[in-house]
């Protein structure tokens, strides 16, 4: 029986080269190889041409496109995307995530602070705290928020204005999400695992962006040991190029 998308078969070494969870040694080099356009983005070509029409619509109506969501196992560019939607938009992109959101207040205190047209980007958005998921539905469909000032019956909801903003929530868990929150994204996309020639497209570009000296039957077999994840790519790339440097004149 296998897992579910985005779930583990048992203890995962989070740090281990074929982890594809995100490596806190690697957060800056993966920033650097992550691509800064739609065009330049490799793969998941159903969910990409989608995007592209979205995008292209905001655009004409010069108008903020609709809520995004996308889905799927770790590592496969969800983190990405948000970043690529913001960069043609030209917009500002607020990032959090949904463990750090633990109240209300929390994400009351992020949207009121946004500017016309921003992106909010929500990590592990199935991870959110109840009552923030909650006043974030207003804010989704009508762009306000409600603070509720005092405690019991004299209690008393102030509605504070939000700027027009798109979210984009990203999860790995896509049946932890409750209906009303799922229900609020016009766009809803899921990430499927990379086939090889795929992988050796990212590996042959990330290659070009390290220096290295990547021939086309390193390129294959690192694609194939990595599990369908450009993230695991290209840590096992940097791994390689490490070893090559020492024992293979640099030549992967």
């Amino acid at each position: 029986m296998t897992p579910e998308a985005g779930e583990q078969p048992g203890p995962v070494d989070q740090d281990a080269p074929v982890s594809p969870y995100a490596a806190a040694e690697d957060r800056d080099i993966e920033t650097s190889l992550r691509p800064r356009r739609l065009e330049e983005f490799i793969g998941q070509p159903k969910v990409r041409g989608q995007l592209d029409l979205l995008l292209e619509s905001a655009r004409r109506r010069s108008r903020p496109p609709d809520h995004v969501l996308l889905s799927g196992p770790p590592g496969l560019g969800k983190t990405s995307l948000a970043m690529i939607i913001a960069a043609e938009l030209g917009a500002v992109l607020r990032v959090t995530s949904g463990p750090a959101i633990e109240r209300a207040g929390d994400l009351a205190a992020l949207l009121t602070n946004l500017g016309p047209g921003d992106i909010v980007f929500i990590d592990e958005i199935h991870r959110i705290a109840r009552p923030a998921e909650e006043l974030l539905y207003v804010a989704m469909e009508d762009f306000r928020v409600d603070v509720v000032v005092g405690k019991g019956p004299g209690a008393t909801a102030i509605p504070l204005e939000v700027a027009p903003f798109t979210l984009v929530g990203a999860t790995t868990r896509a049946g932890l999400l409750t209906g009303p929150l799922r229900d609020r994204f016009g766009f809803v996309g899921h990430m499927e695992f990379y086939d090889p020639p795929e992988l050796v497209a990212v590996l042959q570009r990330s290659a070009r962006l390290l220096g290295v000296d990547l021939r086309p039957d390193g390129a294959v077999e690192i694609a194939g040991r990595s599990r369908g994840t450009p993230r695991i790519a290209n840590r096992l790339l940097r791994r390689v190029r490490d070893f090559a440097e020492v024992r293979a004149e640099g030549i992967v």
